[in-house]
């Protein structure tokens, strides 16, 4: 083997002298060997979490940087009752109306959640399709991204909302040009994250392992708060009311106690509520909710599928879940009773009320997250 000088050791450790090689092997550049260790990766990001009520809203990690070249999966991370979430890029344009991102950047826009039906009733809704369905088309080559396009993985889900047709459980995107690229779900544009692709010879990118810890940091984060936010909300409160009757209000799901909206509770605060016949409960809603008494189980599906000829089938709103329904100021058992959807961004307002003047045990449910448990309970006494 060749005898190198203590200069040539120093100089070859600081990476200013070609290796040397035993015999007469051509020596390897470090500029050569810092590209053969930047061969794209492929690397995988969680998309929401939680487990029955309790619910995740956040791409795990929240931030990632990779290299060009590099492919990101999202992966879904719910179970079967769960949330259901998009990974959306909106850096160009696409088809129909347009909806900016709450807190994005100036001229950042995503896909409305509903649009009317191709020759329906007037009011009849439909999930957007461009939201809905995934821009990568079955059998065709992972997308690629350069933040000059609109890419879209379609509504993640555990279960496949149209029988014989994928859940779309994972979405997979390769970056082609360095920079900075914000995405969110289309469902729930709260939850944002953000690729930073570099160039190829930059080494300070995570591994997968790295990836994984710092997911998993982020998600006991987002539960403990959540925590927090469950005891707060177990507080009842109440202020009187005309004639000696009482105004009770409960929660409708509460958020974090971030103020950033990435972690959610979904349950009614107090879940069961016992009141004197002629009080009346108000519901809050900051998030998507509704308060539905429904005297006829099974509870409502909020969607119907229309199967269409050509094409992915409309997912139309059903009305009985998206149209308010309150035949009277007072409950009455023998009715159906529908909020419909309550939240800071939804057109009816955030809160919803309701007298009772009959004595009784009344179950209710929020329509759209009855699955994942989302139930309550108002049980009224004599006055």
């Amino acid at each position: 083997m060749k005898q190198l000088g203590y200069l040539s050791i120093v100089l070859l450790l600081l990476g200013l002298l070609p290796a040397a090689l035993p015999g007469d092997s051509a020596p390897v550049k470090i500029a050569a060997a810092q590209q053969a260790s930047a061969a794209p990766r492929t690397v995988t990001v969680l998309v929401g979490g939680g487990q029955d009520t309790l619910i995740l809203d956040n791409f795990f990690p929240h931030t990632l940087r990779v290299r060009v070249g590099d492919t990101v999966v999202w992966k879904f991370n719910g179970d079967e009752n769960h949330h259901v979430h998009t990974v959306t890029f909106s850096g160009g344009p696409f088809p129909g109306p347009q909806r900016a991102v709450a807190g994005g950047w100036p001229g950042e826009f995503i896909p409305p959640g509903a649009v009317p039906v191709p020759g329906g009733q007037p009011g009849e809704n439909m999930r957007n399709p461009v939201r809905a369905w995934p821009t990568r088309q079955p059998g065709a080559p992972v997308e690629t991204y350069d933040g000059m396009t609109y890419v879209n993985s379609g509504e993640m889900r555990m279960r496949p909302r149209v029988p014989g047709m994928p859940a779309y459980q994972t979405f997979s995107l390769a970056f082609t040009t360095p920079g900075i690229y914000r995405y969110v779900c289309a469902l729930h544009p709260h939850m944002q994250g953000t690729i930073e692709a570099v160039p190829t010879a930059v080494a300070d990118v995570p591994s997968q392992a790295e990836i994984d810890k710092q997911a998993k940091a982020e998600a006991d984060h987002l539960l403990a708060l959540i925590e927090k936010a469950r005891a707060l909300g177990k507080t009842i409160r109440s202020e009187p009311g005309p004639n000696g009757t009482t105004f009770w209000f409960v929660r409708a799901g509460v958020f974090d106690t971030s103020g950033e909206m990435r972690g959610q509770l979904f349950d009614f605060l107090p879940k069961n509520l016992t009141v004197k016949a002629g009080d009346t409960v108000i519901w809050e809603s900051v998030d998507t909710h509704t308060i539905t008494f429904n005297t006829t189980p099974p509870a409502p599906e909020p969607i119907i599928v229309k199967p269409q000829p050509d094409g992915p089938p409309f997912l139309v709103e059903n009305p009985k879940v998206f149209q308010p329904s309150k035949p009277a100021q007072a409950y009455d058992p023998a009715q159906y009773f529908n909020s419909a959807l309550l939240g800071m961004t939804q057109a009816r307002g955030a809160s919803w009320a309701l007298t009772f003047d009959q004595p009784g045990v009344y179950e209710y449910i929020c329509a759209l997250h009855e699955p994942m448990g989302m139930k309550g309970t108002i049980i009224v006494q004599q006055r």
